[in-house]
């Protein structure tokens, strides 16, 4: 191995003369996350769409400067350069298929909704889950009852408070969606609801990872009104109506998502504490604007007509990295390619095909058509070195690369020339190229296959429809505790293990960390040995913005989150 594949393989990306900026902070995350959940329910001091073609336009929310006054306070400490006012516009890659977070594992809906809507819980700095919503959390010694006392004046954005059957709807309507919610309400024995602001949750067994369950991730567990759940049943939300710092205003297809600031916000108590803490909503607006060409994108920020870009392929940043008034940042490592095979396809049922597969790539080339050098490392645990979670399990099925072998298995499973059908998008223009690289690879393997070009909210849409598909390139994005991996029965691939069901319920109702992670690592062995997808490598993303964007968020693994930040209008 030559001296640049092993430092790609096994080191972050160096610090060049560009100056790229690092974010800091994740590499002390090395305390055992049992002992953290527990942390997040002890009662501390630090407890303190867009729809598709067939659904409705979310219902706009009335506006009432009651509601939306600017603050008369002056900043302070840490912010106190910090100006409000003004609006922060944000190129997206594409449409969100919904606003909705209970329905899609989607990051631009992630990334617009939690400025809308919040969660039971976050995370800190260190990304250790704590209180978002609970002024009190407490559990049984016996781990079965979780009480809850919902912070005072916490009010949704149509002026009405927060209370326990909000609440209560939202955890059984995600419940009822989401694979992980559908694991949590299997050892609910019941909902007990003392008042406006107290209720219980009661078990039939410990589910020791509860409070991770409900924090903040991607097609997590926000918290929505009562009567918006009873009107839209499962459907998608029709009512964006959250208790989040930014309230949405308007959606125009095609042109932008509106939000404004909140201002009858209350926030938790304590300092600004990564995701969590005081969110001071310096912004008037955040304006998302759906952009799927990439050239437009840069184009735009160039010409300030954009502040922040959603996604940047690294083979772009030569070209602005002298943009006087563009920043230029490299993060950690967020997130990997994951190539997701539909188990209910009638090819990919075959595991022997699926292993073929697995043996037909290569992965350095893969992220080098991607990503580029200094990017990406390979490495095959499916939640990153970042974290404490990371494991080499499995690592002999890793990118082992042998053609003749995936031939064998191909003649073994009768393959018959049948085309594997192979969805792709150019609205992240790394997924594309890292795409066309595997589909070359595949056919050089002795497959066919079969290009299907979408643009990224309906590839999301189709991804649903077992029927439609064999392939598609995603990205897994950052999570820092096992169970928001999405392996369930119920995501896109279906991969439907018993064995893997029982392990998946054992990490989630554990809260030892050593025997979570010993059932982790066996999942990831599983993972590996069955192929229901394939992690192709961690990657580095490029961080693009506009030098008037004060107050950068430093975490932004689940995506950045701006109610921080201000604008410098001078």
């Amino acid at each position: 191995m030559s001296d640049a594949s092993s430092y790609q393989t096994d080191h972050a990306p160096r610090i060049d003369r560009r100056a790229f900026l690092r974010t800091a902070g994740i590499f002390a995350l090395t305390i055992p996350l049992g002992s953290g959940l527990l942390a997040a329910c002890s009662g501390n001091d630090r407890i303190g769409t867009a729809p598709g073609p067939d659904q409705p336009t979310p219902t706009p929310q009335r506006t009432d400067d009651a509601l939306t006054s600017t603050p008369t306070r002056e900043p302070e400490g840490e912010f106190a350069d910090a100006t409000y006012g003004g609006s922060l516009r944000v190129a997206l890659i594409d449409e969100p298929p919904t606003f909705d977070i209970h329905q899609t594992t989607t990051s631009t809906t992630a990334f617009v909704s939690w400025h809308i809507f919040e969660a039971l819980f976050t995370w800190d700095a260190d990304l250790h889950v704590m209180p978002e919503l609970p002024d009190e959390c407490t559990i049984s010694p016996d781990g079965l009852i979780y009480r809850f006392v919902l912070r005072e004046g916490v009010r949704f954005h149509d002026g009405a408070p927060l209370t326990s059957r909000d609440v209560v709807a939202s955890i059984e309507r995600w419940g009822r969606i989401v694979g992980l919610g559908q694991s949590l309400m299997d050892t609910v024995d019941q909902f007990v609801i003392e008042d406006d602001r107290t209720f219980e949750i009661r078990l039939n067994e410990p589910f020791g990872s509860l409070p991770v369950a409900l924090a903040r991730q991607n097609q997590g567990c926000a918290i929505y009104p009562e009567w918006a759940i009873e009107r839209s049943g499962d459907d998608s939300l029709q009512d964006l109506i959250g208790t989040g710092p930014y309230r949405f205003v308007e959606y125009r297809p095609d042109q932008h998502v509106l939000l404004e600031r909140f201002d009858v916000y209350t926030p938790a108590p304590g300092e600004v504490d990564g995701y969590g803490g005081t969110k001071h909503r310096f912004l008037d607006q955040l304006m998302f604007i759906a952009v799927s060409d990439e050239a437009a994108r840069l184009a735009g920020l160039q010409a300030g007509d954009y502040d922040f870009l959603e996604s940047i392929g690294p083979d772009q940043v030569e070209a602005i990295e002298d943009y006087p008034n563009v920043v230029v940042e490299l993060s950690d490592a967020c997130c990997y390619p994951n190539l997701v095979i539909n188990q209910r396809s009638e090819l990919m049922s075959n595991q022997h095909i699926r292993r073929a597969v697995q043996l037909a790539l290569d992965h350095q080339p893969i992220l080098q058509a991607g990503y580029g050098d200094g990017y990406y490392r390979l490495d095959p645990s499916l939640l990153m070195r970042e974290t404490p979670w990371h494991t080499r399990a499995g690592e002999e099925y890793y990118n082992v690369y042998d053609v003749d072998q995936a031939a064998r298995l191909l003649e073994e499973a009768d393959y018959d020339g049948s085309p594997i059908r192979f969805m792709v998008t150019q609205a992240y223009r790394d997924l594309f190229n890292s795409s066309i690289m595997i589909a070359q690879q595949l056919e050089d393997a002795g497959f066919e296959v079969e290009l299907q070009q979408f643009d990224w909210a309906s590839l999301s849409e189709r991804r649903n429809d077992p029927d439609l598909w064999d392939l598609y390139l995603t990205l897994a994005t950052f999570r820092p505790d096992p169970i928001m991996r999405n392996l369930t029965c119920e995501a896109a691939g279906w991969w439907c293990d018993e064995e893997k069901e029982e392990l998946l319920r054992l990490v989630q109702t554990e809260n030892d960390y050593d025997v979570r992670f010993a059932v982790w690592e066996e999942i990831q062995r599983l993972f590996y040995q069955q192929v229901p997808r394939i992690k192709i490598g961690d990657t580095y993303p490029v961080v693009a913005r506009s030098i008037r964007v004060r107050n950068f968020p430093d975490r932004t693994e689940l995506q950045p989150a701006f109610w921080n930040s201000w604008v410098d209008e001078s």
